[in-house]
């Protein structure tokens, strides 16, 4: 006579189908995820690949030119940047694409915002003292020196808060989802026009809504790139 098969070998047993459940909970949590907030999160992921790229074609560009690009402040935008005099025509504008051989547009179809500090992006030989004022350049090499100082600084709120980054001669910054329409005081330092950029975590909350993304050129990793390069003593 064929032996019949014990209750445990002939189904789940219980800690099993609990197992199970939780499996397809999950499942179904991240299934019912707002398909709106999924595509948000694939936006940013992608706008941050982006970012991070334009680090390198900066400092590329600097390696090979021996000075940043100065941004592209035509209305409505070129994509070249403009240049006055062996001098950036503005500070801040829009980043250059064409000029650098990047995307043009964030994962939201806009443009990025692009800002320089002057001495790091002026014609070669345009000057010779760079802040501070016993920074000496070298004209023949860079538009810049070790000791030049940017005029930048990134800060973790608008109101009360501490340095992020200071001193940095470059920033990129995508306005995120909500584009120029600034709902919080840190979105709207971002927007000003002055050298002071806010940089912190994405928030949803009512009163401190942050979805910017932005990037800066590091002074040292600059600095130590021309260095490498020969572009600076």
């Amino acid at each position: 006579m064929t032996p019949h098969p014990s209750g445990n070998a002939a189904g789940f047993t219980l800690v099993e189908l609990a197992i199970v459940l939780v499996i397809i909970g999950l499942l179904l949590g991240g299934m019912l995820l707002p398909l709106s907030t999924q595509v948000e999160v694939t936006q940013r992921q992608e706008t941050e690949r982006v970012l991070e790229e334009f680090k390198d074609v900066l400092i590329g560009y600097a390696l090979i030119n021996g000075r940043l690009p100065c941004p592209d402040s035509n209305i409505p935008p070129d994509g070249q940047e403009n240049l006055t005099a062996g001098a950036c025509t503005a500070a801040q504008g829009t980043l250059p694409w064409i000029t650098l051989g990047t995307t043009e547009r964030d994962a939201w179809h806009n443009r990025f915002l692009y800002r320089v500090t002057g001495i790091f992006a002026d014609a070669i030989n345009k000057n010779t003292i760079s802040p501070p004022a016993t920074c000496t350049l070298l004209p023949a090499q860079s538009s810049f020196a070790l000791c030049s100082q940017g005029d930048i600084n990134i800060v973790s709120r608008a109101v009360g808060g501490v340095n992020v980054a200071v001193n940095v001669p470059a920033i990129v910054l995508s306005h995120g989802k909500n584009g120029l329409s600034a709902t919080s005081l840190d979105e709207q330092e971002n927007t000003d026009g002055d050298a002071v950029y806010v940089y912190k975590d994405y928030s949803s909350v009512a009163g401190s809504q942050y979805d910017d993304l932005l990037i800066w050129i590091s002074p040292n990793v600059l600095g130590s790139r021309m260095l490498a390069a020969g572009r600076l003593p």
